[in-house]
């Protein structure tokens, strides 16, 4: 039996921020279950906006654990500072809508230093 093979999730990636890394895939621990954890990783997506001196991190916490969560980040580059915005959720659909959020100027423009 093939292994069940999940593409990039599609996303839409606004002007100024530039894709460093990209293993966010359509795979949903709330429907697909148990099976594919392997798509559960801490480094799934990485996002930098040079101009504004920001970077967007996703992954999965604990790596590869069904009951785990993604944590997402709004962060300097330097990673010394506490994140700027965090949000863990299970649901896939939430972190999509965060992203495409958090990288419109309107929301980022209060962290900007």
């Amino acid at each position: 039996m093939k292994e069940k093979q999940f593409a990039l999730q599609p996303l839409r990636i606004s002007d100024g921020w530039t894709v460093c890394s990209n293993q966010f895939s359509e795979y949903d621990p709330v429907t697909d279950g148990q099976a594919h954890t392997e798509e559960l990783m801490q480094d799934l997506l990485q996002l930098r906006n040079e101009k504004a001196g920001l970077m967007i991190d996703l992954g999965w916490y604990p790596e590869m654990d069904i009951n785990g969560r993604y944590c997402m980040y709004l962060l300097k580059p330097d990673f010394r500072r506490p994140p700027l915005k965090k949000l863990e959720t299970k649901f896939r659909k939430e972190i999509i809508n965060a992203l495409e959020k958090w990288q419109l100027f309107n929301f980022y423009r209060k962290f900007l230093i």
